[in-house]
C-alpha cells in the first residue's frame, strides 16, 4: 500500500510540476509578449524581454520532461489495473512530450531572426516581423498538435478511474470531459482557421480546469486506495 501511495503521490508531483511550467511558458510567456494580430508589437515585445521569452522556452522544455515521468510514473501505478489504457497513457505522453519538445524549435526560431543582427541586415524590419510570426504561429498549431494526445492521456486516464475507483468516479468523469474538448478545439483550428471563435478555446480551458487540477491533487495528497488497483488486462 505504501508503494501505491508513494508512487501515486510522484505522479500528483510531477503533475503539477507539468501545470507550473505550463502555466510559466503558455499562461504568463506567451500571452505577455506575442500578439497574434500584430506582428509589429509582438516583435517589438519579444526583443524587448528577450530573457523573459527565452525562459518560456526553457520552461516549456522542463514541461515535457516533467510529462514524460508522469507518464512513466502512471503506467508504473495503473499497469496492474487496466494495462492497455496505462499503456496508452505512456504512449500518447511519450508522443506528446516529443511533440512539445520539436514544437520548441518554432519558438527558437522565432527569437534567433529577430535577435540576430546579420538577419536585420538582409532583412526589412517588416520582412523579419513577418518570419517571426510565421515560427510564432507554427509553434501555436505545435501545441493543438499536443492537446491532442493530451486529450488520449487524459481520456485513457479518466476510464481508468472509472473502472477502478482507485480515484473518486467523478474525477473521472471530469477527465474524459476535459479530454473531448481538445480535438474538437484543434480539429477546428486546423480545418476551419478562419472560423475559429476564441470561444472554443476558451471553453476547452474552462472544461480542463477542473478534472486535472482536481486529479492531480487528489493523487499528491490522498494518494490511491490500492484495493482498487486490480487487474483487468
Amino acid at each position: 500500500m505504501n508503494s501505491s501511495k508513494t508512487t501515486a503521490r510522484l505522479a500528483g508531483l510531477l503533475w503539477i510540476l507539468v501545470g507550473v511550467t505550463t502555466g510559466i511558458s503558455l499562461g504568463y510567456v506567451r500571452s505577455t509578449l506575442i500578439v497574434f494580430a500584430d506582428a509589429t508589437t509582438t516583435a517589438a515585445n519579444i526583443m524587448a524581454s528577450e530573457f523573459l521569452f527565452r525562459a518560456g522556452i526553457v520552461s516549456s522544455i522542463l514541461t515535457q520532461i516533467f510529462l514524460l515521468f508522469l507518464g512513466l510514473t502512471l503506467f508504473r501505478l495503473f499497469r496492474r489495473t487496466h494495462k492497455t489504457s496505462a499503456t496508452i497513457i505512456l504512449t500518447s505522453t511519450s508522443v506528446a512530450a516529443a511533440i512539445g519538445v520539436v514544437n520548441s524549435l518554432n519558438n527558437i526560431g522565432a527569437v534567433t531572426v529577430l535577435t540576430n543582427p546579420d538577419y536585420r541586415k538582409a532583412f526589412q524590419p517588416e520582412q523579419i516581423n513577418a518570419l517571426a510570426m510565421i515560427f510564432l504561429r507554427l509553434n501555436n498549431f505545435g501545441i493543438g498538435l499536443l492537446e491532442v494526445f493530451t486529450a488520449m492521456f487524459l481520456f485513457c486516464l479518466g476510464l481508468i478511474v472509472v473502472r477502478s475507483e482507485a480515484l473518486p468516479r467523478v474525477l473521472g468523469y471530469l477527465l474524459i470531459i476535459g479530454a473531448c474538448a481538445f480535438p474538437i478545439n484543434t480539429f477546428t483550428k486546423i480545418l476551419m482557421p478562419q472560423f475559429h471563435p476564441a470561444l472554443i478555446t476558451q471553453l476547452t480551458m474552462l472544461l480542463n480546469a477542473f478534472g486535472p487540477l482536481a486529479t492531480m491533487l487528489w493523487l499528491l495528497i490522498k494518494g490511491v486506495d490500492e484495493q482498487q488497483l486490480i487487474g483487468e488486462g
